[in-house]
């Protein structure tokens, strides 16, 4: 037991060291994405930022260049080249904008490309330098403003450039400059975010030759407002933003381009937010995590240590307890409640293990009435005796006794047995139940049985006796038979199976709703006169096909399924009588009168529909037709419709004149077996004449089918029969 609690505590602790693991790397995870979204939230600060401060300059210039383009006198100054009044009317405006931090530069450039006048520098004019400031040349060339960054004779600037015209004749242009700095400055002064300038290296050597600056791939730092930017790691790029560590603070660094006025990139501003804080206290959080998780470890374990000692003592108790209880559990699963016999899971259980060589399935007869009429108390009590019966008849032979469900026992031979033998001990086994009556309390009770048997000796493998003795029990049933030995040869599995393919085409068929009507007529037999159409239900294949229902109906009638193609005929039919004049008529069996949805659905169909007079419903004259007084209920609230009654297959049932009379039926159908041969069967002729007579005598119309040829139609006719059907007369097809 010692070696069970370490090992459980070295599991526990295993376990629990997983679990921390696994949320310390959540928590780190979780962590990390809030110090990510930071980083991600400075980044978006870092561009909103700059793009305030670069808007804010340009707004500056811009209005520094309407203000002076918009004094007329200036403009007349200019035009006339009046270079000292101009500089007079342009210097208040441009030493105020100055005053404000908006401008560093400000000119005057003709229309022939010449410098006129630099306001900050009155005394150098007339020099062309076109050719080194293009964006000059362009404005001039289009007479369009522009604002773009430029690199003038004095630095990296942001420039304003706007066409001057003097009564529409266009005589220069202006030019408000205020270097990159001011956009340093103000990125400084609104949110204190550090900056710097990085022009393209081979532009900025063409144009300022004999500046020397910091190089970072490619580009050239020309302005900075922190020394910061002097010492950028060694693969720092502009185009990443990233997280970078310098000396012992964390900044993000994050750079936007700068295009010119052909939207060229010739310049990179780069800035910096310092998130140290953020990372430091990721750092803090991350340690707490490890301390406090190392902590919990150790508490857990001396946890562990006492509370398995408890539970280990705990556990011997509570084993002691399941052990009696899976004893229990375990009777209850294969012992029999009433007869305290090993019940159908032991049953099988036994199969598996043991070698039997034949099995028995026993059956009673009568036990639903013995329990109806002497109640459940009586029908245990008769179960308890017949145990004992059983028990005795079994005594001296090498047989176990086993209680299968609801009123079956089973009785397996353990031991090899002859043939003679093995049918000898099943008589003595029936002959003694059989002469057995019972009295209790009062009542004597007498028990019939049905036995179905397979027999393993020639055969190695017994796993499939109980199948076999079950199916020849329920042939043996079916047949009315008292006893059946199971026989290959029977083809029993071979239905069965049969019946489970068509289950399983029937159920895919009404899922794809591949199901249709056919129609058959039935004519007058003395004027040949259309009488009603006969609705039959046919299946589509998959292959499209159409399958006759003597394939599917028994298996659909053997499952819940029926219903259903009932309600299918039943609903097609009433859909017909709304777009056609013609009299149809339904089959529908007893099960479909006692089916409550699918008499619902008639009665709602009947009910709703104007036509349920030209309704005839054909009821199967078989068992079950006997129970005159649900049937004679169904007939009469069928006939508060209007609607017509026959009897289907009339002649091969129960064919009793007296129950037929009892139904209160207008038609009978005379079933297509004496039909078939009618023409040269004299007894088939007699039945026939007899039913024709009867039916007439009492109001009845007569039907034959199954008139397949001139000979049967013209006898049929003969024989007084009302009406014909068959494929002699038309085969059933879609309408």
């Amino acid at each position: 037991m010692n070696r069970i609690k370490q090992r459980a505590i070295l599991y526990a602790m295993a376990l629990v060291t997983l679990l921390i693991i696994i949320f310390i790397i959540t928590i780190a995870q979780d962590k990390k994405k809030v110090l990510d979204e930071k980083t991600s939230s400075h980044r978006a600060l870092l561009r909103n930022s700059f793009d305030l401060a670069m808007l804010d300059t340009q707004k500056g210039l811009t209005e520094l260049a309407c203000q002076m383009a918009g004094n007329r006198e200036l403009v007349d100054a200019f035009a006339s080249h009046d270079r000292q009044k101009l500089y007079q009317l342009a210097l208040p405006y441009f030493s105020e904008a100055k005053k404000r931090g908006e401008v560093d530069l400000s000119g005057f450039i003709g229309a022939d490309g010449v410098h006129f006048l630099r306001i900050q520098d009155p005394h150098k004019f007339g020099d062309n330098i076109l050719h080194k400031r293009p964006v000059l040349a362009h404005a001039i060339k289009t007479r369009q403003a522009i604002t773009t960054l430029d690199v003038t004779i004095y630095d990296v600037a942001v420039v304003t450039i706007i066409p001057i015209f003097n009564n529409q004749t266009f005589v220069g242009i202006l030019q408000t400059v205020a270097k990159i700095d001011r956009v340093q400055e103000r990125l400084n002064s609104h949110s204190g975010i550090k900056s710097a300038i990085a022009f393209d290296s081979k532009r900025l050597k063409v144009l300022l030759p004999d500046v020397v600056k910091t190089q970072y791939s490619g580009y050239s730092l020309v302005s900075s407002n922190d020394p910061l930017f002097d010492h950028l790691p060694a693969g720092f790029r502009f185009d990443k933003s990233n997280r970078y560590e310098i000396g012992n603070a964390t900044y993000v660094i994050a750079s936007r381009p700068l295009s010119d006025y052909k939207n060229d990139t010739i310049a990179m501003m780069t800035c910096a937010f310092d998130i140290t804080n953020d990372v430091n206290e990721y750092h803090k959080e991350i340690r707490n995590l490890l301390v406090i998780s190392l902590l919990l470890l150790t508490i857990i374990g001396i946890i562990l240590h006492y509370g398995f000692r408890i539970l280990i003592r705990r556990i011997d108790k509570d084993a002691q307890i399941t052990r009696e209880l899976n004893q229990k559990l375990e009777h209850q699963l294969y012992t029999d409640y009433l007869t305290s016999l090993p019940n159908r899971n032991a049953l099988i259980r036994d199969i598996e293990k043991n070698n039997f060589y034949a099995l028995m399935l026993l059956n009673i007869d009568n036990f639903k009435e013995i329990n109806d009429f002497y109640g459940h108390a009586i029908g245990d009590e008769t179960l308890l005796a017949l145990t004992q019966s059983i028990q005795e008849a079994i005594v001296d032979l090498p047989m176990q006794l086993y209680k299968m469900p609801s009123d079956e026992y089973a009785i397996t031979l353990n031991e090899p047995m002859g043939i003679t033998q093995l049918e000898a001990s099943r008589l003595s086994i029936i002959h003694h139940l059989q002469s057995q009556y019972y009295d209790l309390h009062g009542a004597s009770i007498y028990v019939t049985l049905t036995m179905g048997m397979d027999i393993a000796l020639r055969r190695t493998h017994t796993q499939n006796l109980l199948a076999n003795a079950d199916m020849a029990l329920k042939s043996a049933k079916k047949r009315h038979l008292s006893y059946l030995l199971y026989d290959e040869s029977m083809q029993i599995k071979q239905e069965y199976q049969h019946n489970i393919l068509w289950n399983k085409k029937l159920k895919e068929a009404i899922e794809e709703k591949r199901f249709c009507l056919h129609y058959q007529p039935v004519f007058n037999a003395k004027n040949g006169e259309l009488m009603e159409y006969e609705a039959l239900v046919r299946m589509i294949d998959e292959n499209g096909s159409i399958v006759s229902p003597g394939y599917f109906l028994p298996a659909a009638k053997q499952s819940r399924l029926y219903p259903l193609l009932s309600q299918f005929v039943i609903d097609g039919v009433f859909k017909m009588l709304e777009s056609t004049p013609h009299t149809y008529s339904i089959n529908l069996s007893v099960d479909d009168i006692f089916d409550k949805p699918t008499k619902e659905f008639l009665t709602y169909k009947l009910r709703d529909s104007v036509h349920s007079d030209r309704i005839i419903i054909e009821l199967l004259e078989s068992e079950g037709i006997e129970n005159y007084q649900e049937v004679s209920a169904f007939i009469a609230e069928m006939k508060q419709f209007g609607c017509r009654i026959a009897i289907d297959d009339f002649g091969t049932g129960y064919s009793n004149f007296a129950h037929i009379i009892k139904l209160d039926v207008d038609i009978l159908k005379i079933d297509g077996s004496l039909i078939r041969n009618i023409d040269t069967d004299t007894n088939a002729q007699t039945i026939v004449t007899a039913v024709t007579e009867f039916s007439k005598h009492l109001g009845f119309q007569t039907v034959a089918e199954f008139v397949h040829s001139e000979a049967v139609y013209a006898k049929c006719k003969e024989l007084g029969v009302d009406y014909l059907q068959g494929y002699y007369l038309g085969e059933p097809k879609p309408l």
